[in-house]
């Protein structure tokens, strides 16, 4: 006996509102219910991380949790290429993964799957300092339960989440030297961005204007200065994001 499934009206704009291009209800708004339960849930998964650590370190548990998290983040930046092809989004100056957030992912995939050093020195201070307070500011349009909500927490949430499994774990740690290396990398990377937004028209790292969303930049000045103050705010926060390490650091020195 043949089954067939015939989409009702209801359930196509269901879909439409989930998937698709249209904000379904009300738009995003920071520390609302859904935007406090994600910090929330960031926070309880980070404390059990840590708090058993030891138990992580066994070697099959230990692959199996970077795998899967390594997994689901590029299901997630796939479903988010497709959602920009099913809604004829997708362009070159908006869709590139060159937005800080965007690349850290990359990174992220790569550090689990690898577990290089070198990548963890870069995405450590890139998620401290620029993921996770994306992740308290957010620059989002959609807002729950739209895919784009789960899609933007989920990801950014997990960088956050791998770079502390990968801190508290397996040990890896940031050195001093990291902060003048990692800054170094992340202004070359700046050029680099900068070049292709003048070939693209994009936006890419915020760095032709600045985002909609309320965030850090409001007040460090109008355009170009903002970006110029951005280079003190990043040594600021480097710092700040190596000072846990540091009495460590000296003690194995």
């Amino acid at each position: 006996m043949a089954y067939s499934y015939i989409k009702t009206e209801k359930e196509g704009s269901n879909m439409k509102g989930f998937f698709g291009v249209q904000n379904q209800g009300n738009a995003f708004r920071a520390f609302s219910y859904p935007h406090m339960s994600v910090i929330l849930i960031v926070f309880l998964v980070s404390i059990l991380i840590y708090r058993f650590r030891e138990q992580l370190r066994e070697n099959k548990i230990n692959r199996f949790i970077r795998y899967a998290m390594g997994t689901i983040l590029f299901i997630q930046q796939s479903l988010l290429y497709l959602w920009y092809h099913v809604n004829g989004l997708w362009s070159i100056a908006v869709s590139l993964p060159l937005n800080l957030c965007e690349a850290a992912v990359i990174l992220c995939i790569v550090l689990l799957l690898t577990q290089s050093k070198r990548v963890y020195e870069v995405l450590y201070f890139w998620a401290m300092c620029g993921v996770f307070s994306a992740i308290i500011t957010p620059d989002l349009g959609y807002n729950f339960p739209h895919f784009m909500f789960y899609h933007f927490f989920i990801t950014h949430g997990l960088v956050v989440i791998a770079v502390l499994f990968m801190t508290f774990v397996n040990g890896y740690r940031p050195q001093k030297s990291s902060i003048g290396r990692v800054l170094i990398i992340t202004n070359l990377y700046m050029i680099f961005v900068a070049f292709v937004n003048i070939f693209t028209g994009g936006n890419y790292l915020f760095l032709r204007q600045k985002p909609s969303a309320f965030s850090i930049m409001d007040y460090l000045g109008p355009w170009p200065w903002y970006i110029l103050s951005l280079e003190g705010v990043a040594l600021v926060a480097f710092i700040l994001a190596y000072l846990p390490f540091r009495k460590e650091f000296h003690k194995h020195t």
